[in-house]
């Protein structure tokens, strides 16, 4: 079998080989000609592992489960969150495509998929972590630049009274890992809900579809990140952006 790397919301991780069938599925003949036959086996030891193929004859087979696609006849791939999920397969010949899908259940976020503490650090699992601005860091400054190694701001500093003149004091951003890597920002009463990629081995985070409190729409690197503190940076040639926020509820 081939070692299929299965890239989710940037992150790669190893695969295994699965066992135990869960599903095989055979679909009647349609006017095309093409009978569906296919089947979806989830490991039962450890059910984030999921092994598609595709027996359907003289047809490109085509998988979208969720986290990712492939066009491999025979497939081993991740389920990284736990949930109720559909997994699609599409057989594509002369007349096609033909589509079928198979319930998939989940029971838990895979240990091995986000045995990286990062992950619990920002996010708290499925329950969430809300992060706010850290006016009372001190030093009084949760907001600038300085040097390419500074990890508070020393050139332009912003403390609690320019976030307030900027409308972004009360900004509240939210990670969690509930059957996605979701994100949400909420700013003036008005919540923006995206997702996010966290690159353990770089110390990087992307958001998706929206940007942290007065960002800069970049991947930032993580200079810190504990039970109570994230420093986010943007990353220049000699110099640094800076971005310090608090748990909720924190004080320093």
């Amino acid at each position: 079998m081939k070692r299929l790397h299965i890239y989710f919301l940037g992150l790669i991780t190893a695969l295994f080989y699965a066992c135990s069938p869960y599903e095989d599925r055979i679909t009647p003949a349609n006017p095309a000609g093409i009978q569906l036959d296919f089947s979806v086996t989830q490991n039962p030891d450890y059910d984030n592992q999921v092994t598609l193929e595709s027996k359907t004859k003289d047809v490109i087979p085509f998988w979208d489960y969720g986290f990712g696609t492939t066009k491999e006849a025979k497939a081993v791939v991740i389920l990284p969150f736990a949930g109720d999920f559909f997994v699609k397969y599409s057989a594509y010949g002369a007349g096609g495509p033909k589509t079928d899908s198979v319930k998939v259940t989940v029971s838990k976020n895979d240990p091995k998929f986000f045995s990286s503490k990062l992950y619990n650090l920002l996010t708290n699992g499925a329950d969430g972590k809300t992060w706010v601005w850290a006016v009372d860091v001190p030093g009084g400054y949760c907001f600038g630049n300085g040097p390419g190694n500074s990890d508070v701001p020393a050139w332009w500093t912003v403390g609690k009274a320019g976030l307030i003149t900027q409308g972004v004091v009360d900004d509240e951003m939210t990670f969690d890992l509930n059957k996605n890597a979701n994100y949400s920002i909420t700013h003036k009463g008005v919540t923006t809900k995206g997702s996010f990629t966290l690159d353990t081995l770089a110390q990087k985070i992307k958001i998706n579809g929206a940007d942290i409190s007065w960002g800069n729409n970049v991947t930032y690197n993580i200079v810190k990140l504990n039970a109570n503190e994230l420093t986010l940076v943007q990353q220049g040639d000699g110099w640094r952006n800076i971005w310090i926020f608090k748990r909720k509820g924190f004080v320093f």
